[in-house]
Formats: structure tokens, sequence, C-alpha cells
């Protein structure tokens, strides 16, 4: 009993140190010190190029209807592939404002020819360049810190030394595969209120979306199996990648669907298109997200024009 006793007894003093631990006042985040490598306005961010010995890989701002969107060059000289233009997507949106704000885990000051050589910054092929509307600034990219991934920087107009974050450096390395657009939409579903469903010049439907995510001819309360199953299938809908892309002059249109929200104001659209001079049925896609065509999964694609029949 006397043991039973101390067990319970020294498990409630685990319990209040457990308490007293996840409660104790934790300093503002505000308080972190942060060494700025640089500092701008994101108005002023034109984008970047950067280079090591496998990737050659250039991000710009571009202006477009409706507002200025990044643009992705690459070429991976490991690949022998030609330079691959896509549209900026996945880790991109958290990218760019880092590199607006270039945040510096540690300044490590002026460094030393020995230092440099120690950092791996000396004779370093690795390179990243950041424009702004008022100027360019330039990164020679050494090791990465001792037993960890983060990475020694230097800038050689000053001879400065700085740690970044490995999470910056990765996704440049990884370039298009971590910086593509990879998805057909940005909006959230709950947005989409009804849809223009068109295939071809005379054959157009427009049909409301419930709040049960069904489909109603509009004014009506009568769902439509058949145009929620054509939906889902549209939503299925994926992109692939966008290299070997021919001219969009070629395609054909197989079905475009417009969103719209409450107030009948656009959210964006999805392009369903068939290249019906390849040597089989290819598809493309292209929506407001993707600004070109981007090669599609064949299957889904297929799946999709097989259901347009049925919703006229």
């Amino acid at each position: 009993m006397k043991d039973l006793k101390a067990h319970i007894a020294l498990f409630a003093v685990a319990v209040v140190a457990t308490v007293l631990t996840w409660n104790r006042p934790r300093a503002p985040v505000t308080t972190m010190e942060i060494f700025p490598v640089w500092d701008h306005d994101s108005t002023d961010f034109k984008g970047f190029h950067y280079v090591d010995p496998d990737l050659d890989l250039r991000i710009v701002r571009r202006a477009g209807p409706d507002g200025p969107f990044y643009w992705g060059i690459e070429k991976r000289e490991d690949l022998g592939t030609d330079s691959l233009v896509f549209p900026v997507g996945g880790s991109g949106p958290l990218l760019m404002p880092r590199l607006v704000d270039l945040p510096a885990m540690r300044d490590l000051g002026r460094l030393s020819p020995g230092r440099r050589t120690r950092f791996g910054l000396e004779d370093s092929d690795v390179h990243l360049t950041v424009e702004f509307t008022d100027e360019r600034r330039e990164l020679v990219v050494g090791d990465s810190v001792y037993g960890g991934s983060d990475r020694y920087v230097m800038e050689p107009a000053t001879g400065r030394g700085y740690v970044i974050s490995r999470d910056i450096m990765n996704v440049m390395e990884l370039g298009e595969g971590a910086l593509r657009q990879r998805t057909l939409h940005n909006f959230p579903v709950r947005e989409i209120a009804e849809v223009r469903v068109a295939a071809g010049a005379e054959r157009e439907r427009r049909m409301a979306r419930t709040e049960s995510d069904e489909w109603t001819e509009p004014g009506s309360d009568t769902p439509d199996p058949g145009f929620a199953n054509f939906m889902e299938r549209v939503d299925q809908l994926t992109i692939e990648g966008y290299d070997s892309l021919p001219p969009v002059e070629r395609l054909k249109l197989v079905v475009r669907i417009d969103y719209l929200d409450d107030d009948g104001d656009a959210l964006g659209f999805s392009e369903l298109l068939r290249d019906d001079l390849a040597d089989r049925s290819v598809y493309y896609l292209r929506s407001e997200s993707t600004r070109i065509i981007a090669r599609a999964h064949s299957v889904l694609t297929e799946r999709v024009e097989q259901a347009v029949e049925d919703i006229f």
C-alpha cells in the first residue's frame, strides 16, 4: 500500500510539473534576434537567379491582367534538357517573401580568407542573385554548417558571411520540382456558387452548387446526379508537367468550365484540350493558375471527355 501511495504521489508531482512547464511564460516571437541580410518591400522584388553545377534556375515577375505573377525558367545540365518554363506555384508563395526580407540565422561578420575556405565559400560555384527594382544582391553559397544542413553564404560586395536556413536553399535546389504550379486553382472550393460549362459553340450549361455540394439547375432544388458525376471527374484532373508542349493553336477544345461566386463574378476556369495530330490522343489543361497549357493525366482526362456527352 505504501508503494502504491508513493507511486501516486510521484505521478501527481509529474503532472504538476508538466502543467507548469506548458503554462510557463514564453518569450514573444518578436524578441527573437534575427540578422537581416537585406530588407526590401515586396513590390520591389523582381525575381532571382540560382545557379549550381547541375541547375540554372531563374524566377521572374511578370505583369498580367489579374496582377503580377511569377514565371520560372530552368535548365538542368545533368539531364541535358532544353530550358523548361513553368508558372510558379508550390513552395513559391512561401519562398518569395523570405527572399524579399532575407533572414539569416547567424551573422558571421567579415570573413577572412581562411574562414571563407573553411566554409566552402572561396571556390564555390553556387550563386544566388536576387533582383529588386533599385539594386541587385548576390550571395555565394558554401557548405552546410557542421552537424546540420543550414548553409554558409557570403555577400561578395561586403565580404560578410551568414548562415541561411536550409528551408530556403532546399527549395531552390529542387527547382521546378518544388516551385512549379501543380494545381489548377488557388481559390477555395466553398466559394464556388455556379459553374458554366461549354463544349463547342452551341452547347452550354449553367449549374448551381448547393451547400451540400450537390448540383442543380439555377432556381431548382432537384439534384442532378449525372452533372455531379461530371464535376467529380473534373475535380480529379491533375497536371503532369509543362515540358514538350505543342503549339496551342493546333489543340482542340474539349470542354471549358468557368467558376463563379455568389455575385456571379469569375473565380477561375478550366480548359481541357486534345491534340488530335499526335500519334495518340494527348490531353492538356489550362486554367487561371497555369496561364499556359500543361500536360494532363490521360486516363483522368479521357473520363471527363466521356462524361461531357452525358450532361448535354
